[in-house]
């Protein structure tokens, strides 16, 4: 299969779709395309009714096992990497590392 600029575009609107049914806010993420690995970077946070829904770190963990599966869901995807600032992947579970304040 020859990947294009096209085809990693029309995964990475793919990838936005997917990022927005779940209300999470794409202007603070980063969204890149290479040869049909996507990586996403950034800062998870919510938007309108995903604020309340996704209260806890036990709720987002699960939306965000159910957006990956999405995600290589999508045509020609062959990988997925995800950068969050406050979130890792550890294993197959997601883990919370809360951001840590400085001291005054």
């Amino acid at each position: 299969m020859e990947y294009t600029r096209k085809i990693d575009w029309q995964i990475n609107h793919g990838v936005k779709t997917e990022l927005v049914k779940r209300c999470i806010d794409v202007s603070k993420v980063c969204i890149s395309t290479t040869k049909g690995n996507v990586e996403i970077k950034g800062q998870m946070q919510f938007t309108g009714q995903g604020v309340n829904i996704y209260d806890s770190p036990t709720t987002i963990a699960s939306m965000l096992r159910k957006l990956e599966l999405a995600i290589r869901a999508i045509s020609y995807v062959r990988g997925v990497k995800f950068q969050f600032d406050s979130w890792k992947r550890m294993g197959s579970h997601w883990e919370y590392n809360p951001p840590k304040r400085e001291k005054d």
